[in-house]
């Protein structure tokens, strides 16, 4: 089963995006979501700027609001939740 989120704040606010749910019946929380870097510099090669979104609320039986948290740089193989 999937369900439809809705990012609100930070980098990707407005954005939906369909998730699977997990066996207890909610998507993920923390959410990392890829990010476009802001600035001109490259990203650190082997990291990935992350937008996090924290489960804030559901509307509806398939829809769930994620509020904007943090960003941080995620290397891929040490990911850290935060």
């Amino acid at each position: 089963m999937h369900v439809q989120i809705e990012l609100f704040g930070g980098p990707e606010d407005g954005r939906e995006i369909t998730l699977p749910i997990g066996a207890e019946g909610s998507p993920l929380s923390p959410l990392p979501v890829p990010s476009p870097r802001g600035d001109a510099e490259p990203a650190a090669e082997g990291s990935q700027e992350v937008a996090w979104y924290q489960r804030d609320h559901r509307k509806g039986r398939d829809l769930w609001v994620y509020k904007y948290a943090n960003s941080h740089s995620v290397q891929p193989e040490n990911h850290v939740t935060h």
